[in-house]
């Protein structure tokens, strides 16, 4: 039986993963070319890799167990403001994916990285989906 967190302000370990699985997925979608959703609402390749920044630091805040009393644990906020950064760069090197640096068709390598990270953010969203759903069902007991 999996250890639950006896904090209610922490997510359970498989919830912080399910983020963290969403946010590389995000991050990894920006590779080749832009799939459905983000090529129909003209999200650009930035904003996916930020957004897929945050889920990440999210996910790595949530799913610790470290102490928030140590005097070198750096703000919450500037840990996501990083991540985020870090997603925009990495969805920015992802021009290296495509012919013409962004401006030609994908190459194999681009599609490849692009299929596998739709199936990371599937299954990312599928367990923080189910988990959410798991929690607004009562299933859990509450003290």
């Amino acid at each position: 039986m999996p250890s639950m967190p006896t904090d209610d302000s922490t997510l359970p370990q498989i919830a912080a993963l399910g983020l963290i699985m969403a946010g590389l997925g995000l991050i990894g979608m920006t590779a080749g070319d832009l799939p459905g959703i983000a090529e129909q609402l003209a999200a650009p390749r930035w904003l996916m890799g930020a957004i897929g920044g945050v889920l990440v630091g999210s996910g790595l805040q949530a799913g610790s167990v470290a102490s928030t009393s140590s005097p070198t644990r750096l703000s919450r906020w500037v840990v996501l403001v990083a991540l985020a950064v870090v997603g925009i760069v990495l969805s920015r090197l992802s021009d290296l994916t495509r012919s013409a640096l962004g401006h030609g068709p994908e190459l194999p390598l681009g599609s490849a990285l692009n299929s596998a990270a739709r199936v990371l953010f599937g299954i990312g969203i599928g367990i923080v989906l189910g988990w959410v759903a798991y929690e607004g069902s009562g299933g859990r007991k509450r003290g």
